[in-house]
């Protein structure tokens, strides 16, 4: 079985105003949390609740993905080191490694500058990746490498300003 959805979502606006937290453990500012309930809404709203999380284990990546506001007891979350400010090549190797999972849609949570070079990746077109947003991915190509360009075409790039509205 493969995935036919890809939700590749940068991180949610995090606080600068914590002295003496490591970049790894600042948390989401309030316009962070408004934007993961804004974005996991319209998600949920689309039938596009992940059945996998693969996120940096930051914090603020890790309050995003609680922020979204999903039931994910049934769902596969991993928090990967390995995806704390990734660079897209090391991102894709990750997944290479982990295999395509068996339960989609597949969403990968992360940071810049490695989001926009994903993104970059799938969508074949540059583009400002703002914190919160979120690409959604549908799949064109089963029959080829899940992690293949060619394979996904962009449906949709949803953008927390655009829901605050």
């Amino acid at each position: 079985m493969s995935i036919d959805t890809l939700l590749i979502m940068r991180h949610a606006k995090s606080s600068w105003n914590h002295e003496g937290l490591s970049d790894h453990e600042r948390p989401l500012n309030k316009r962070g949390i408004r934007a993961a309930r804004a974005i996991g809404g319209v998600l949920r709203a689309k039938g596009e609740i992940p059945g996998t999380i693969w996120s940096s284990d930051s914090q603020r990546t890790r309050e995003t993905v609680d922020g979204l506001g999903f039931d994910l007891s049934g769902a596969d979350v991993g928090y990967l080191p390995n995806f704390y400010h990734a660079p897209a090549n090391k991102t894709l190797y990750v997944c290479e490694e982990r295999g395509e999972p068996s339960q989609g849609p597949l969403m990968l949570v992360g940071h810049n500058p490695g989001w926009e070079d994903l993104f970059y990746h799938f969508a074949g077109m540059s583009r400002r990746i703002p914190t919160g947003a979120c690409a959604i991915f549908k799949r064109t190509r089963a029959q080829k490498n899940w992690l293949n360009s060619e394979s996904w075409r962009l449906a949709e790039l949803l953008l927390p300003r655009d829901l605050e509205r």
